[in-house]
């Protein structure tokens, strides 16, 4: 299959959830979600007051997710983009105190959702929206340099 299919069907997928509030993941609609992911918002948000391994719990796992999303989607090197990881839990404090039953990877999903049109391409580190659409990025930074 093409890059550019398998990409835009990503994107579709994902971005499409907005609309849709369900991502299809099988033939039921459902995916397995391990760690923190599955626990409920109201968790998140006592957690993070209460500080501690609790704390970490959701931190570590919301770390996981943002660099399993960098590693996954195409064009991505930093899904953050210009917004520190503590302005994301902000983010997410406010989102799961608005839906305290939604679950916490709903919450991250929604978050990446906000942040991927800002997201940086390349370890050059320039936002998306910035990029005009032809132009592509000459220096590329893995991982492993």
């Amino acid at each position: 299959m093409n890059c550019k299919v398998l990409f835009y069907l990503l994107l579709w997928f994902m971005l499409g959830s907005a609309i849709q509030r369900v991502q299809a993941r099988d033939f039921e609609g459902s995916y397995a979600v391990y760690g923190a992911g599955s626990e409920q918002c109201k968790l998140y948000t006592q957690a993070m007051k209460k500080g501690g391994k609790e704390q970490d719990y959701f931190t570590d796992w919301g770390i996981g997710y943002l660099t399993a999303f960098n590693v996954i989607m195409p064009n991505t090197y930093d899904v953050l983009g210009e917004t520190d990881f503590s302005a994301a839990q902000l983010w997410l404090g406010r989102r799961c105190d608005k839906y305290p039953n939604e679950l916490f990877i709903t919450a991250m999903i929604r978050l990446t959702e906000v942040l991927y049109p800002m997201r940086y391409q390349s370890g050059l580190k320039e936002p998306a929206q910035k990029k005009s659409a032809g132009q592509q990025s000459t220096r590329k930074k893995s991982a492993t340099q």
